[in-house]
């Protein structure tokens, strides 16, 4: 039973940083009136039925450019790895080819014998 919440509770700190953008909603949801009352910029103009929707905004921007500066912090200080392989590696011995030639038995054309198996299995003739 410790095991299963420890477990739960190292996967919820885990996953916090995916609710980061929520937590700006459900603060939003719940404070609504006093956001809309004290911190929204168009609390004087109340024909736009703002209700506070500007702030939220605001807060979700900032987080996502947070978001954004954190992830390209990240990926400069990330170590850059070089794959280094010398060209000798890549390089191809094509000495055997030149051996196979000059045997006397290597020919491109068919041999002259023939199996039984050949003589049954090939393509309909037609």
């Amino acid at each position: 039973m410790v095991k299963q919440v420890t477990a739960l509770f190292l996967l919820f700190l885990l996953n916090i940083p995916l609710f980061s953008r929520w937590s700006f909603v459900v603060y939003y949801q719940v404070n609504k009136s006093y956001i809309a009352s004290n911190l929204c910029e168009n609390r004087d103009k109340p024909k736009m039925n703002c209700n506070g929707k500007c702030f939220l905004a605001k807060k979700l921007k900032a987080a996502e450019e947070k978001e954004k500066k954190a992830t390209s912090e990240k990926l400069e200080k990330m170590p850059e790895i070089t794959l280094f392989c010398p060209q000798s590696f890549f390089k191809l011995d094509y000495s055997f080819i030149e051996q196979l030639q000059t045997l006397h038995e290597f020919s491109y054309f068919e041999r002259p014998y023939r199996s039984f198996l050949t003589n049954i299995f090939h393509p309909p003739r037609f």
